[in-house]
Order: structure tokens, then sequence, then C-alpha cells
């Protein structure tokens, strides 16, 4: 009999530090795959980069054969252009560290973190809002541009 666990992470990220949103989740994710003989992840936006971060600082994930699949969705890996322009508003100031950490570049959170030679799935959406069209060069899904979401080997 196969025995399936789905851990579903649930962490605040407005008005949060990236430190605290990743001591929450490792706890959360070490209890989840305690056991586990198999471990597959899937990411939305931030939670991709929780994964990353993730990965990145708990090599034990990697013995033999327990890393399974890992598929990002909408995942801001090179920052978001929108979070540029809301950089320094009394906006993004409320959000706070987490909200901060999604402008491009070099200090953006997603090239903070090392790109993990690991078979990795990015899924981008395309359908861009008329409200923040403007903000982005390229395809985007409204928040995050495609070409953001790529990794060095997309």
């Amino acid at each position: 009999m196969l025995i399936i666990n789905v851990c579903s992470l649930n962490y605040a990220s407005l008005g949060q530090s990236v430190e605290a949103v990743f001591t929450q989740t490792t706890t959360q994710i070490n209890t989840c795959i305690a056991n586990a003989s198999k471990v597959h992840f899937v990411g939305h936006s931030l939670g991709g980069l929780v994964i990353r971060a993730y990965l990145q600082n708990n090599p034990r994930v990697f013995n033999g054969n327990t890393l399974g699949k890992v598929v990002l969705i909408g995942t801001p890996n090179k920052g978001s252009e929108l979070a540029n322009h809301l950089n320094g508003s009394w906006l993004m100031h409320i959000a706070g560290g987490v909200s901060q950490s999604l402008i491009t570049g070099s200090k953006s959170l997603g090239n903070t973190i090392n790109e993990l030679d690991i078979n990795l799935g990015v899924i981008a959406g395309t359908k861009a809002s008329t409200l923040t069209q403007h903000y982005f060069k390229g395809k985007n899904d409204g928040l995050v541009s495609v070409e953001s979401t790529k990794l060095r080997a997309c």
C-alpha cells in the first residue's frame, strides 16, 4: 500500500522578514517529510523561493533518491518588476521585508538563493493584468514576468 502525505505550508508573508518566513517554513517542511522515502515539492510565487531556499539550506533531502519532482509556478526567481515600481512606497514599507525582497537585481531574494543542480520545472503565466501591464516589458501574469521566472537552465 502506497501512503502519500500531502502538506500545505501555512505562513504569513506580509509584515514578515525573510528569515522569519524561512524559519517557520523549514520547521513545517521538516515535520512533513519526517520518515518520507520520496519528497516532491510544488510552490506558487513566494512558495517557490521557499522551496529553493529550503533545498539549498537542507541538503540532507538529497540523500539517495529522496528528492522527487520540484515544480515552481509563477515564482519571481529574478524578482518582480511590479515590486520595483512599489519599492520605497508606503505600501511596500507596510508589506515588510519579504515583499521588499522581491525587487529585481542582485539584491532580489531569488538572486540570493543558489540555483541548485536538480531537475526543476518552472511554469509561468502570460495572462497580464490591465492594472499592472505597463510595469512589464514582456509577457507576464500581472505580478511576475515570464523572464523573471526563468532559472539558468530555462
